[in-house]
């Protein structure tokens, strides 16, 4: 039996069986646990920057 948080009760966790889950899940009554974080993406080393010529440089 999955045990499950509904938003009319939300802190508190209930055990309820498969239809009961499925019926629940369907209506949108279910609080879903958000996945952990992706983690942060690092700098990927790049060109440097060249700065854009002006019209009096040109």
């Amino acid at each position: 039996m999955p045990t499950v948080r509904t938003t009319l009760h939300p802190a508190t966790p209930i055990e309820v069986g498969d239809a009961e889950y499925l019926d629940l899940k369907r209506q949108g009554l279910l609080i879903e646990e958000a996945p952990p974080p992706p983690p942060a993406p690092t700098a990927a080393p790049g060109k440097p920057a060249i700065p854009a010529k002006t019209a009096k440089e040109s």
